[in-house]
């Protein structure tokens, strides 16, 4: 092996080296991106949907989003804030079709707007927003 051989390997591991740190970097700036547009469609969601007066906690339970004992545990709260806080952590859990449902639930309780604020991100990245590590830290 010639001396110009051995500089040309040398080179090229450097390169990939670099190559892979510079997407080691990009996938924890993703994912930093990802769960802080979580958080704050978290807090979106917890000050702008409306759970008493659209029936969407029955509706999300008669969809199998909710399980018979969610829905009686949301049901329980007394404070709107509190249940839909008890909400979106028991949807933290849920697939992104789920959540997609969710959103869908949200429309056809007259919550369009904010499904729509929402939706556009879920179809985006694909992943439940609210879903750690991709939304809400645990």
């Amino acid at each position: 092996m010639e001396s110009g051989d051995s500089d040309i390997t040398v080179t090229e591991s450097l390169q990939v080296a670099a190559a892979r740190q510079t997407d080691e970097d990009v996938t924890v700036k993703e994912a930093s991106i990802l769960a802080s547009l979580g958080q704050m469609i978290y807090h979106f969601l917890t000050h702008a949907i409306v759970i008493k007066r659209s029936n969407l906690i029955d509706k999300l339970a008669a969809k199998d989003i909710l399980s018979p004992d969610e829905k009686e545990e949301i049901k329980e709260l007394k404070k709107p804030v509190a249940k839909a806080n008890s909400l979106l952590m028991m949807l933290r859990n849920k697939s992104a079709a789920e959540f997609e449902s969710f959103l869908t639930t949200l429309s056809e309780t007259g919550q369009q707007s904010v499904a729509d604020i929402v939706l556009y991100t879920v179809r985006q990245t694909g992943h439940n927003p609210l879903n750690y590590p991709y939304g809400m830290a645990a």
